[in-house]
């Protein structure tokens, strides 16, 4: 596959958009724009390519042209990457003390054979690997559940009471549960009903046709009003004659109960299951999990981020990645559906600190962390080694302020991680996507999330969204000034990324103002931020 080409109406499109410049996109240019747009638009700039992208393009040919950066190493903690991939092959991190298949701890770190990275999903002995997990809301509900199993849960203390009534509230098992307990009254209520229609049409054969002609005498029970209205419902779907007798519709009931508790059951079962479990089994106190295996049929996602990252820029397939001199360390702890595991997050940083990554990227996350302690001990570790985390901010389209997505950067204490930076995603016309959570206080910039092109699993390529595609368009930004400007602390950094961003007019935007959904209020900007970060290089000397 050759690099890409802009399209012609690419070229002509900043053009088309002078007159723009002073009065933004119209409905029409914005529909165009997510219809057709260059497939790397997220490294343009909207001066010159008429997207706001990131100037990562003209960044190269007016800041870094005849420049040398050095080495840098980013940890992509995801779902595994395919390290042979065509466009990400020759920028994998290789662990150069460590002695390939000879089932040796060869540079005493703690992994055997980490020859490229570290998958902590899996067991030692490379047999086992997860690829499923459970949302950790269900997760936590049966723990729980178990816990409090012979337990008057009204005389739990506060702080147990509230955590236990939270888990119900954003579990989908706890919610399966709810519906069943309500599916079996509702059809209970069937007979009270069939009362009101013997009694409405006494000494009479009722037919289905009752039901159309009856008004309701049970107009404010609106648990009734629903059952009455899926009995109907039932007669009109199963295309029942209106000359039948109406008790055929009873079968509902029976129906309604059985399809609920088989829903709920399946998924108890799916919850309950503990891969885990195997990984662990058989470990010494201290000692670490895992295996070295860090490619599957499933790590699209965490191949799709690495090359945005740094896929190869200087071959002639594929596409091109944001920095130019990194090494991609892969950490498996994420499965594309289900939960990720908090012992699993809080070792992956820690592995990626030990073994030199400058820049971690995190395009995950959860709505509960049960052992936050874990992950806010380890992310301080990196902070403390001037590690630089970027993270994606959520795909709820929740107020992060409000509604907290983890791993967080704010820290139990309530203190604040100077070396995380969280990222939500915008459009190429630099509007928040829908999908994007946002937080005045608690999402730091924004970065372009739709329809991101970058490598795939089997050699493949395709686009995605979403934040975990925003963050390392960032993450590569920040590796880029890392690459350039290497005095610079992981603080600095995010400050230079902060201070630096695109301020698209809030004129221009919808609803939701990105000054107003933000701290920084704009989009990353890599041509500015490696300006400052020049500058500012100069003054330290």
């Amino acid at each position: 596959m050759n690099k890409l080409l802009r399209p012609l109406w690419v070229l002509l499109l900043p053009l088309c958009l002078n007159a723009q410049q002073k009065t933004g996109f119209t409905a029409k240019e914005k529909k165009a724009l997510f219809e057709h747009h260059p497939q790397n638009w997220h490294l343009l700039s909207f001066e010159t390519d008429g997207v706001y992208g990131t100037g990562v393009n003209k960044a190269y040919s007016e800041l870094l042209k005849g420049k040398q950066g050095k080495k840098v190493i980013v940890a992509v903690i995801d779902a595994g990457v395919d390290i042979a991939h065509e466009d990400l092959k020759s920028v994998i991190w290789t662990n150069t003390k460590e002695i390939p298949g000879n089932g040796i701890d060869d540079d005493h770190n703690g992994y055997v054979d980490d020859v490229h990275g570290w998958n902590f999903l899996g067991s030692a002995d490379g047999k086992t690997n997860i690829e499923f997990a459970t949302s950790e809301d269900d997760r936590e509900y049966v723990r729980l559940s178990k816990l409090y199993e012979h337990r008057d849960t009204t005389k739990l203390n506060a702080a147990d009471l509230k955590y236990f009534n939270l888990v119900k509230r954003k579990s989908a098992l706890a919610q399966a549960k709810r519906n069943t307990e309500l599916v079996t009254k509702m059809a209970a209520n069937i007979d009270s009903i069939d009362r009101y229609l013997r009694k409405v049409y006494p000494n009479k054969v009722i037919t289905i046709q009752a039901l159309y002609d009856t008004k309701p005498e049970f107009a404010e029970d609106k648990e009734m009003i629903l059952l009455y209205e899926l009995l109907k419902m039932r007669a009109q779907g199963n295309k029942y004659s209106n000359d039948l007798p109406v008790n055929i519709t009873y079968k509902l009931g029976p129906f309604m109960v059985s399809n609920s508790i088989n829903n709920y059951q399946q998924q108890l079962v799916s919850s309950s299951k503990d891969g885990r479990a195997v990984v662990m089994a058989g470990l010494k106190p201290g000692q670490n999990w895992g295996n070295n295996q860090l490619s599957f049929k499933n790590s699209d996602h965490g191949t799709h981020v690495a090359g945005i990252i740094g896929a190869d820029r200087t071959n002639t397939i594929g596409v091109e990645g944001i920095a130019d001199h990194v090494e991609i360390m892969p950490i498996r702890v994420v499965v594309p559906q289900g939960d990720e595991y908090d012992e699993d997050v809080a070792k992956a940083i820690r592995y990626a600190v030990d073994n030199g990554a400058q820049l971690i990227n995190m395009s995950f996350g959860k709505r509960l962390s049960p052992h936050k302690e874990l992950v806010d001990e380890a992310i301080r570790y990196a902070e403390k080694k001037d590690v630089l985390i970027v993270r994606g901010a959520g795909n709820f389209t929740e107020n992060t302020d409000q509604y907290v997505f983890y791993p967080s950067q704010f820290y139990n204490s309530g203190k604040k991680a100077e070396n995380v930076i969280t990222v939500g995603a915008t459009s190429p016309f630099g509007e928040i996507m829908g999908f994007s959570n946002f937080g005045k206080n608690s999402v730091d910039l924004f970065a372009p999330g739709f329809d991101l092109y970058s490598t795939m699993v089997g050699g493949k390529y395709s686009g995605m969204h979403g934040t975990s595609v925003a963050s390392p368009v960032v993450c590569g930004i920040a590796a880029l000034i890392r690459s350039y400007y290497p005095k610079l602390s992981a603080p600095e950094v995010k400050n230079i990324l902060m201070q630096t961003v695109t301020k698209v007019p809030e004129e221009w935007q919808d609803k939701q103002k990105l000054q107003n959904i933000s701290i920084s209020g704009g989009i990353v900007n890599a041509y500015e931020a490696l300006k400052l970060a020049g500058e500012l290089s100069k003054q330290t000397k």
